[in-house]
């Protein structure tokens, strides 16, 4: 038994080490954690523990995550000692960042979830609101932004790396779980994906050579191409007519699927493996693409305070897009979701009511490879309550100490799980926020749970 442990671990290690540096990932505590019927988002061979669900709408499940590379909010905003408030300060992104740095969002909430026993098998179907944002910026941008052109004469900066990728959508999805025997079951879901916004950048070849002569005592000589295509972003959102036109807009669909299997090696040892968002979305309406192909461009300097009141970015922009031939057109698109996969090792107490858990999980973003992995415990107190810790690890924010617990007052349960318990408290010095809550109504498999039962009776 030992042996097969140490042979799994092993493996799954070894996939850690040869992947390449982390990026972003998300959801470490819900994987395996199936006192929640969610749990088979993250793997659709997972065998939820009652016998129906119905998620309250719209507070079923609230999830959100956001993870940075290279600063928390307490890096870049300080003190302002002239008065009572903060000043942003990149200079630490300079000295600490990195050629390459992401910052990332994911959002994913239920409007409606519903999953019942088929025999042993395990049917769910509801709708999820779900958002990925990434913005892919280089240390050669902060430079400029910070410092401007001044201090880098004669000097190439590199702009190429930045780019920024959005896709929000709506996951209208049918999950199955089937289980084959009692060592094996396996899950597919099955996913309509209706978008509703969308940023892709779909090619950028930016670099800017600072020289010492020009009008303000320096120039830039940049080489500019590149393509940036949107969808869902010319609706007026701030009328009733924007919203209703942005949120029931079913001319851009996408399909995906996930699959899962989760093996029963023995009494105390599981192993489940998943993968995730396999598909694309096809973008065909409210379309404005940008491109600039190749031009050479002579653009001198403009002199401006990152703390002063207008817009830096704009100034930089408007004098940037006066130079550069932009073109404007419609052009339809498609994105690929963000592929995951999870891979997990499970080792149980002999009443199965302890887990200590492996999972090594990684996330595909265009032409990265974020891996993260988390080593867990969780326990099934009583009927009524179950909780989990454990320890995720991702490259830049290392520090993550996961906590989570389930009530179960029939038929209500309510959980509360987050990847990283000082994001709750402490999220302004944190790389990587993650929360997850939500309540569900439950019927058990047993009709009746005995009254007067203590919350934490074994």
């Amino acid at each position: 038994m030992q042996n097969n442990i140490y042979k799994y671990c092993f493996i799954i290690l070894l996939m850690f080490i040869f992947s390449t540096k982390a990026s972003a990932q998300f959801d470490m505590m819900m994987y395996g954690y199936r006192f929640v019927p969610q749990s088979n988002y993250n793997n659709p061979a997972f065998i939820p523990k009652t016998k129906i669900a119905v998620g309250i709408p719209v507070l079923s499940s609230i999830s959100t995550s956001t993870y940075s590379s290279s600063f928390s909010l307490d890096d870049i905003l300080k003190d302002n000692t002239s008065n009572d408030s903060l000043k942003l300060d990149l200079s630490y992104l300079i000295s600490k960042g990195k050629e390459t740095n992401l910052l990332a969002e994911y959002i994913d909430n239920d409007i409606l979830y519903v999953g019942f026993k088929l025999k042993s098998n395990f049917l769910s179907f509801g709708i999820r609101n779900r958002l990925y944002s990434r913005f892919v910026y280089s240390e050669d941008l902060v430079k400029l932004i910070w410092n401007g052109n001044a201090s880098y004469l004669d000097q190439e900066l590199n702009l190429s790396s930045t780019e920024v990728n959005h896709d929000h959508f709506l996951d209208y999805y049918v999950n199955f779980g089937l289980v084959l025997n009692d060592k094996l079951s396996l899950g597919i879901r099955a996913n309509l994906l209706q978008g509703l916004s969308s940023v892709q950048t779909q090619r950028n070849e930016l670099t800017l050579l600072t020289n010492s002569q020009g009008e303000n005592g320096y120039s830039f000589d940049a080489n500019t191409s590149f393509l940036i295509n949107t969808s869902g972003l010319n609706s007026d959102s701030t009328n009733s007519g924007g919203v209703s036109d942005y949120i029931f807009n079913f001319s851009n669909l996408g399909f995906s699927f996930d699959l899962g299997a989760d093996f029963k090696i023995s009494e105390r040892l599981n192993i489940n493996f998943s993968i995730l968002d396999l598909g694309k979305i096809k973008w065909k309406s409210n379309l404005k693409s940008f491109e600039s192909k190749s031009d050479n461009v002579h653009f001198s300097g403009v002199t401006v305070d990152i703390n002063s009141n207008g817009d830096v970015f704009e100034t930089y922009l408007d004098s940037l897009t006066n130079l550069i031939d932009i073109n404007e057109f419609e052009k339809e698109y498609s994105t690929s979701l963000p592929t995951r996969f999870y891979a997990g090792l499970e080792y149980y107490s002999l009443d199965r009511r302890n887990r200590l858990s492996f999972v090594f999980s990684g996330i595909f973003l265009k032409n990265m490879f974020s891996p993260a992995f988390s080593v867990g415990f969780d326990r099934d107190v009583s009927k009524h309550f179950a909780f989990k810790v454990n320890y995720s690890y991702l490259a830049y924010a290392p520090l993550n100490l996961g906590a989570g617990f389930s009530f179960n007052f029939k038929p209500f349960q309510f959980y509360f799980l987050t990847d990283n318990i000082f994001s709750t408290f402490l999220w302004d010095k944190q790389r990587y926020l993650n929360v997850r809550f939500g309540i569900n109504i439950l019927i058990p498999e047993q009709n009746s749970i005995p009254k007067g039962e203590p919350v934490f009776s074994k």
